[in-house]
């Protein structure tokens, strides 16, 4: 499609600069056509250069041949300053669009037009008339009437030759083409129009076109097409043509509006394309769609029953197993402990019998150095009334080389050790006993845990004593109800940890005390802490972060199990690298016969 179209009446009879005229109508045809499709930037300014470079060329040429023929001097300066004039517009459009192509618009191509006709009817037609005829140019009078005619009817000939492609495309496409007035009436529609509407073009009218128009779409429709002419704005849209036979046509429709020069609403441009073959597949798809939901909400309802009836024996079969790990664990404990308990007590009894009498000779043997030492005290006031001086010297000798005097003391002291060992080996063989007896689950009594926290801290002694400091806080406490052999095995379970969770050398404080109507036994140490993704399994059976083979994973969970049967609770605060502390809170009076595990009692 060209804006300007070539013909005999731009000709002046210059053949050169014909010839230049036709090139340079051709470069803004060029032009033209670039803006309208959105060339790139490049391609553009390539346009433009050319443009602006031919009519340089153009220019060049013309001033030479106005010299050659000795043109009107002042008629020449105005036809050269016009040049310049445009050389100087092109030169700024070409700037600004290197900046910004969006700065073409169609005011640049009517420029280029008015400046072209303008240039070739006027002043170059003054010129070649001039030159042709040899006359004084300023004696040419050009008519303006007929000036504009030309320029009419050469933008005639191009809009015709749009019209005509446009009518031609319209015509022999599977599509609604259709524009309205600014009343909407249809001013053109093309034939796959009217054979949808099923209308005729010599009797067509706005409500012949409404009423095609389904009677629960046409408001939509009708408000669309106001709104669109009020707002100047483009639009998309479904409705339903219903022909005189009931045969219903979906049609999906784009529209823009036609805007005058002067901003004005000037009609509605549209194209529509029949989707009534994709709405029945969509209804189609709607009623698979459904009867799928259907089928499918059916299959979830029995998966979600069955769902619940897995999830229900799954939660029963681990409510067995817990309970079975659980008893696993009580199992294998009490084995431990049983067995444990028994050799504690077979070796305590053995051990107790030498310890007696080993004890017993001592308090002899203390007897008798006793006397002996009596004796010596006697023979040394003896010496002050012997005249035997030989035998004096003789026996002065030998208590000096025995150091009879630290023998005195010090065999004295040795005995007292001696005495104070055994009687240690018994209190912790007497401890052993306690710890291991073996009475029943519920044997709850009053109980001191001082000496709970005593005897078991005798026991494990040997664990803790290479690597620990023991640190005492001890508050007032009063005896608590309680089963107290179980409490020592938590108690010792704790310890141990405690020593296993210092590396090097380390402190492990023991702290008691009292609030309300329960007391606490608080165990900290300074070790290396649990790490914050072990807590929540701490207490877990069989959970252990101690290497293969250091420890069975039952201790802490034990423990646990032990605290909750006397309805306490174990408080666990651990930082890596600084330490780890276990409160053990228990009620005073023990658990009521009703509320005891395993039916416990209290008395």
């Amino acid at each position: 499609m060209t804006i300007l179209n070539w013909n005999s009446q731009l000709e002046l009879g210059i053949d050169s600069v014909d010839k230049q005229h036709k090139h340079l109508i051709d470069l803004t045809n060029q032009l033209d056509e670039a803006v309208a499709i959105g060339a790139e930037r490049d391609t553009l300014i390539k346009i433009i250069n050319d443009l602006i470079n031919y009519t340089v060329y153009h220019f060049q040429h013309e001033e030479q041949l106005m010299l050659a023929a000795e043109f009107n001097p002042t008629l020449y300066v105005i036809h050269e300053a016009e040049h310049r004039e445009f050389v100087a517009k092109m030169l700024t459009v070409q700037r600004e669009v290197e900046t910004d192509v969006n700065t073409l618009s169609e005011d640049l191509m009517d420029y280029l037009v008015n400046w072209l006709c303008h240039h070739i009817l006027s002043t170059d037609k003054q010129m070649a008339l001039s030159l042709i005829k040899g006359i004084d140019a300023a004696q040419i009078q050009i008519d303006k009437q007929e000036h504009h005619e030309i320029m009419q009817s050469n933008l005639y000939s191009a809009l015709r030759e749009s019209e005509n492609r446009f009518k031609e495309l319209a015509e022999n496409i599977s599509a609604l083409i259709w524009i309205t007035n600014a009343n909407h009436v249809p001013i053109f529609c093309n034939h796959f129009w009217f054979t949808t509407f099923n209308l005729q073009a010599d009797t067509l009218t706005r409500e012949q076109w409404l009423n095609r128009i389904h009677p629960e779409d046409r408001d939509n429709v009708t408000q669309t097409y106001i709104r669109a002419a009020k707002e100047l704005s483009k639009f998309k849209i479904q409705y339903r043509v219903l022909n005189t036979n009931g045969k219903i046509t979906w049609i999906y429709e784009t529209a823009v509006p036609r805007v005058r020069k002067n901003n004005s609403f000037a009609g509605l441009m549209g194209c529509g394309m029949d989707i009534t073959s994709q709405k029945q597949a969509e209804t189609v798809l709607a009623r698979s769609n459904a009867q799928l939901e259907e089928e499918v909400e059916k299959r979830t309802q029995e998966l979600i029953k069955i769902n619940k009836t897995l999830e229900f024996e799954k939660n029963q079969q681990l409510l067995l197993n817990k309970q079975l790990q659980e008893a696993q664990m009580h199992l294998l404990q009490s084995e431990k402990m049983a067995s444990i308990g028994q050799l504690a007590a077979g070796v305590a009894h053995e051990i107790n019998n030498p310890i007696g009498y080993i004890n017993s000779n001592l308090s002899s043997l203390k007897n008798y150095i006793d006397n002996l030492l009596a004796l010596i005290a006697i023979y040394e006031k003896a010496e002050t009334i012997t005249d035997d001086t030989g035998q004096l010297k003789q026996i002065r000798a030998f208590k000096q080389k025995i150091d009879l005097e630290f023998l005195k003391t010090d065999v004295l002291d040795l005995l007292e050790e001696s005495h104070e060992g055994a009687t240690r080996v018994k209190k912790i063989i007497q401890d052993l006993k306690d710890f291991s007896r073996l009475g029943g689950d519920d044997d709850w009594q009053w109980a001191d845990l001082h000496v709970g926290l005593e005897s078991t801290l005798n026991i494990v002694n040997n664990e803790i004593k290479y690597k620990a400091k023991v640190v005492k806080e001890l508050g007032c406490l009063p005896e608590v109800k309680c089963l107290p052999h179980q409490l020592n095995q938590v108690f010792m379970n704790l310890l141990i940890n405690a020593a296993h969770a210092i590396e090097d050398k380390g402190i492990i404080t023991l702290r008691t005390g009292t609030t309300n109507d329960r007391v606490w036994v608080e165990i900290s140490d300074t070790g290396k802490g649990i790490a914050s993704e072990h807590l929540s399994k701490i207490f877990d059976p069989f959970f252990t972060t101690k290497p293969v083979g250091k420890g069975t994973g039952l201790g802490l969970s034990v423990s646990y199990s032990i605290i909750q049967r006397h309805q306490g609770e174990i408080q666990l605060s651990s930082q890596v690298g600084q330490g780890t502390s276990f409160r053990i809170i228990l009620p005073i009076n023990g658990v009521s016969n009703e509320n005891a595990p395993d039916g416990g009692r209290t008395n």
